[in-house]
């Protein structure tokens, strides 16, 4: 769909909404599918992998980045989740291994502790995704770099409902 497609179809979406609104005291949500090529850059998925740690383990709260190293477990899972929430997103282990300064073996291993972690229930693993996953749905910074010539700058994860990421909400 071009841009001006998109523009109109969101405008007549608008005055849709509205229509209902004024006819019926009813507001709605219409979900619309994202973008193929709607992407999470890797540095936003960093950021909110740091705040999400720092905001749950304040004994990391003088680091600035996840290329920090040690072996607590409280910090590894949140390394860990990120690895595996942009590889999920689509990046290479070599990418994503380049941005905490780790080589794409660690981020092998750390895509498997998560999925094994998921398979056995482990709580921490879990919190640690479900609060990286949260701070990426509240995320409002500036515009990913793949559609920042779009006319459409909706952001691209609806805090809305979970159940909803794969869509956007207009």
């Amino acid at each position: 769909m071009t841009s001006n497609q998109t523009l109109t179809q969101e405008e007549e979406i608008v005055e849709f909404k509205e229509r209902i609104l004024k006819n019926f005291g009813v507001n709605i949500h219409v979900l619309v599918e994202k973008p193929a090529d709607f992407k999470l850059t890797l540095k936003t998925i960093h950021d909110c992998s740091l705040k999400a740690l720092k905001d749950n383990a304040p004994l990391f709260d003088n680091i600035d980045s996840l290329k920090h190293r040690t072996r607590l477990r409280s910090y590894l899972v949140y390394v860990q989740a990120m690895s595996y929430i942009a590889y999920k997103e689509g990046y290479s282990k070599t990418d994503i291994g380049r941005i905490i300064e780790k080589d794409h073996a660690t981020i092998i291993n750390s895509i498997k502790q998560v999925e094994n972690a998921f398979f056995t229930g482990e709580s921490t693993m879990i919190s640690a995704f479900n609060n990286i996953n949260k701070e990426i749905r509240t995320y409002v910074g500036t515009l990913p770099e793949n559609i920042k010539t779009q006319i459409n700058t909706k952001p691209g994860i609806s805090p809305v409902w979970n159940e909803a990421k794969n869509h956007r909400a207009i």
